[in-house]
């Protein structure tokens, strides 16, 4: 309610004082300058002010959000013969407004600094631009509102998953992996770019070897060291795409891997994603995610993965996931996931994995 007061007050506060100062811009000084009545939030507004070619003093623009109070400078520059231009930056304009002011720097014929003359308003009685809220404002106050004003998020997950022994001629082997993840990521909400993220990943596991005749019939897979960065593109609110490039250690060498998601909704709430994830060497996986966030304080999701992990030699599994997490009022959000894992009707095993994480 004291917003839109405000706004209201901002707005006709501009039509009045431009009524009133348009005049004053034209003075014995050669300085005509049209104020503007109303800005669009988040973009830089431009002010015009045409100078005679006899002026000698700098014209510059003083400018304060409604509210401050400090005032900021922003010189003006010529574009053509008698047309000068300032531009005050976008991070200075939202809602409810903002004021200014012109004035001219000069010096004496001494050298030293002159007066700083009023041209155009004054400190005392700045010109008021009521600033109207754009839709990518309205947007990106909404996805901080989600996120209780919090940009940044660091986060760690374990997680544990075993397809079952097999059984071989000799003896049985283990088909099993576990994986570590750890990244930081920044909501830039620079709509497109919504966010961007760095990470480190660990793979590593064993699957058997069905050629193998010995009583050690285990082969290594995955990789130790990974690392990867991802873009989280909003496609369109509550439609987002996060792309990822990987690159891993593995036992052959350096792989190079990648991830896609696709989301719509919310991300820690009801939701439905897909994607694809994989790297050389260690396999490919894909998924079909449903997150529902109807009890508060528990958001949920069930998941279907199918992919042969840990090594691209194994047939493909699939997996049966459910997660569950729970968000404390500072930021924190611990989650536990559960599930089953088989490559066939005989043999299976189980999943289990912790993850926490951090906004602020």
């Amino acid at each position: 309610m004291l917003h839109r007061a405000l706004s209201a007050l901002a707005l006709v506060t501009a039509s009045v004082g431009a009524l009133a100062t348009t005049a004053r811009a034209d003075d014995a000084a050669g300085i005509h300058h049209v104020p503007p009545a109303e800005a669009a939030a988040d973009a830089p507004l431009a002010l015009v002010a045409d100078i005679d070619a006899t002026a000698t003093a700098a014209l510059v623009v003083r400018y304060r959000a409604i509210g401050d109070a400090t005032w900021q400078s922003a010189p003006f520059a010529r574009t053509e013969d008698t047309a000068w231009q300032a531009q005050i930056p976008a991070a200075a304009i939202h809602p409810p407004g903002l004021e200014y002011y012109l004035a001219t720097i000069a010096t004496n014929p001494d050298g030293s600094p002159a007066p700083e003359q009023d041209r155009f308003a004054s400190p005392t009685w700045p010109h008021a631009v009521a600033v109207r809220t754009g839709e990518t404002s309205a947007r990106r106050a909404r996805d901080l509102a989600r996120v209780a004003g919090h940009r940044s998020r660091v986060h760690t997950a374990v997680e544990y998953v075993d397809f079952g022994a097999r059984k071989l001629p000799t003896t049985t082997a283990n088909d099993r992996y576990y994986r570590v993840d750890a990244d930081f990521g920044y909501r830039l909400l620079a709509y497109p770019l919504e966010e961007i993220r760095f990470g480190y990943a660990r793979l590593i596991g064993v699957t058997p070897d069905t050629t193998c005749e010995a009583s050690a019939c285990e082969t290594d897979a995955g990789f130790k060291v990974g690392g990867w960065f991802e873009l989280g593109l909003g496609l369109a609110e509550g439609v987002r795409l996060d792309a990822r490039g990987l690159v891993a250690a593995t036992p052959s060498g350096f792989g190079l891997g990648g991830r896609l998601e696709l989301r719509v909704g919310v991300a820690d709430g009801t939701h439905l994603a897909a994607g694809v994830e994989g790297l050389a060497d260690v396999g490919t996986s894909g998924f079909m995610r449903l997150g529902w966030a109807t009890v508060p304080g528990l958001p949920m999701a069930a998941t279907v993965e199918v992919g042969d992990l840990p090594a691209s030699s194994r047939p493909t599994g699939v997996r049966l996931l459910y997660d569950i997490a729970h968000p404390f009022p500072n930021g924190l959000r611990l989650a536990a996931r559960l599930g089953y894992a088989a490559r066939d009707r005989a043999v299976g095993g189980l999943t289990a994995g912790l993850g926490a994480s951090w906004d602020f």
